[in-house]
């Protein structure tokens, strides 16, 4: 796929098909949490594996050009997600992403995330990697509540406890300009009341990022 796809996108796509389009994430996210399952008789995968087939076959398709945009360009505090809307962390057209609801809470971004079977590490155990990949992608949208946009310089995260398959984690986390386009950001992770990970990071605000519905703090 050429990278000059990514900014392209259908001005005219409309609801009803977006909505099909999370119909189809959302199975596709349901798969992924079963095939680490995989098993049964060689009839049973061989039908299996038809169909799966078939399914290509159907989503070819419509899977020609983006219709949704992939970086919307601006920030909406009453949508934080809808900026990155496929992005592999937290998208949530992006079905190897956890499922995912966010909100901003004063100055605070905050994530209730379901990790599935298919993130998973040791037994009922999310991989570390895929905790600190949902960090950094907050923090970043944290970044862009402030209206700004840029990478991330570092990231540590400390685990305290093993984060848990299929239960519904908070992750909480917050930025606050240090030194000129630079940002500190901080944040939690909890299942239930207790503290499972914290992280720490820097970020650059490369560039402005426009808010809509709301002002940056």
């Amino acid at each position: 796929m050429p990278s000059s796809d990514f900014a392209s996108h259908d001005p005219d796509f409309s609801r009803e098909q977006i909505d099909q389009c999370a119909r189809i994430i959302d199975g596709l996210r349901k798969i992924n949490s079963k095939i680490v399952r995989l098993g049964g008789s060689l009839d049973a995968l061989t039908s299996a594996g038809d169909q799966v087939d078939a399914l290509l076959d159907s989503l070819a398709e419509v899977t020609q050009a983006r219709a949704m945009e992939s970086f919307r360009f601006e920030f909406d505090p009453n949508q934080p997600n809808g900026v990155l809307p496929f992005n592999a962390a937290t998208g949530e057209f992006n079905p190897i992403a956890p499922s995912m609801e966010m909100a901003v809470e004063g100055t605070t971004l905050v994530a209730d995330c379901k990790f599935s079977n298919c993130h998973e590490s040791a037994p009922d155990t999310v991989q570390g990697g895929l905790v600190a990949a949902v960090f950094d992608e907050l923090l970043a949208i944290a970044m862009m509540g402030k209206g700004k946009a840029g990478p991330t310089l570092w990231l540590k995260v400390t685990y305290l406890k093993p984060a848990p398959l299929c239960e519904t984690l908070r992750f909480e986390v917050d930025v606050d300009a240090i030194e000129g386009k630079k940002f500190a950001g901080r944040g939690s992770c909890y299942h239930g009341d207790r503290k499972i990970s914290e992280v720490e990071c820097l970020m650059l605000g490369s560039y402005d990022i426009p808010i809509v519905g709301g002002s940056p703090e």
